[in-house]
């Protein structure tokens, strides 16, 4: 078998090398694996600009495949760069691992950028690409990733540039951005207790909601904004290699999970970009948090004997509230799990006698017919 393999090789590179010392044009032909055929001699592979020579030739034969390919492929590198730069937008797709593909095959890698909606990229390619041809595909696919984060996380360029946004209103506007559309509402707690209706309404307009538990934006909470605003968070906290989570939190959250166990050694802020809050021994989405707490807070509001009208799914005969079907259906989990989600928002379990309020202990208000 060696002496086959040897054989073919040898003859494989006698013909590169006699085609080579003729200084012809070398023939390049590349298949749909990628495969690299020069004057019908395999040499290698190539994925998108980077040429990877064949590995069962070794000493003086890798050294003539690898020229012939070079010569061969300098014509193709050129029709390639034509290629991308006149390519339309669905034929670029950036993955978790920050490569960003063209037609499935790696171009280029996203890097952090002056702001954290701003990244660049850099190119991944072989010394071959250059001159025009490099231009070529930088400013294609710069181009691409401008426009691929404005398309997902459009309202957040509205709300960092601020326009028509005065004073206090226009910081919070900017933090919003800079945190990618999901901030803790303690970290403005102040500036949020002296908006007036005006200033809360200006943001409205942009989209944020106003939560129990978050700033954000809903229409920036679905599966592909997030997943962005993920990789955009691990570029300017540490790189892409150094962020534990990149795949497995956007996958979850594409699943259509609303909890799920934390990872302790993923960072917080990482799961909030993602559109999540630690709570506990777990990780919820934010929107899920405060439809929780929109079902608590009346539920602990009312007043047997002093409020009117029927009792709350979750009223108590006392203060607190009981949990209910609706509460751990909305997270997911029931039990420990969802004891230690309430245990995070500070509330403290307590076993009381008595069950909860099934019906008013006044009448409700009369209603004019």
């Amino acid at each position: 078998h060696e002496r086959l393999t040897q054989r073919f090789v040898d003859r494989r590179t006698s013909v590169l090398m006699r085609r080579l010392r003729e200084n012809a044009m070398l023939e390049a032909e590349i298949n749909a694996a990628g495969d690299v055929l020069v004057e019908g001699q395999h040499v290698g592979s190539l994925q998108g600009f980077r040429f990877t020579p064949d590995p069962g030739a070794a000493g003086e034969a890798a050294k003539t495949l690898n020229a012939a390919a070079l010569k061969a492929l300098a014509g193709e590198f050129e029709a390639r760069a034509t290629r991308v730069f006149d390519a339309v937008d669905d034929a670029f797709a950036l993955a978790n691992d920050g490569v960003i593909r063209w037609l499935g095959e790696p171009l280029a890698k996203i890097t952090a950028g002056a702001g954290i909606l701003s990244p660049t990229c850099r190119i991944l390619a072989d010394e071959q690409l250059t001159g025009a041809a490099l231009d070529k595909v930088k400013q294609r696919l710069d181009l691409w990733l401008g426009q691929h984060v404005k398309k997902l996380l459009g309202p957040l360029e509205v709300l960092e540039k601020g326009e028509g946004l005065e004073g206090t209103t226009r910081g919070v506007a900017f933090q919003i951005a800079e945190e990618l559309g999901v901030l803790d509402r303690t970290r403005v707690a102040k500036e949020i207790k002296a908006f007036s209706q005006e200033d809360r309404g200006a943001l409205r307009k942009l989209g944020v909601r106003f939560g129990a538990y978050h700033i954000y934006l809903p229409l920036l909470l679905k599966p592909a904004p997030r997943s962005l605003a993920a990789l955009l968070w691990a570029l300017h906290h540490g790189g892409l290699d150094h962020v534990k989570g990149l795949d497995e939190v956007p996958h979850l959250a594409a699943s259509g999970r609303t909890s799920f166990t934390a990872d302790a050694e993923i960072p917080k802020g990482f799961y909030r970009a993602a559109g999540f809050r630690v709570c506990g021994e777990r990780v919820v989405r934010v929107d899920i948090l405060e439809r929780l707490a929109d079902l608590i807070r009346p539920a602990i509001a009312y007043r047997p004997g002093a409020s009117a009208g029927e009792p709350p799914p979750g009223a108590a005969d006392a203060e607190g509230f009981v949990v209910t079907v609706a509460m751990t259906s909305l997270t997911g989990c029931s039990g420990e799990a969802f004891s230690s989600i309430l245990k995070s928002l500070n509330y403290v379990p307590a076993q009381r006698p008595g069950p909860a309020i099934t019906a008013p202990l006044i009448p409700a208000a009369a209603t004019e017919p």
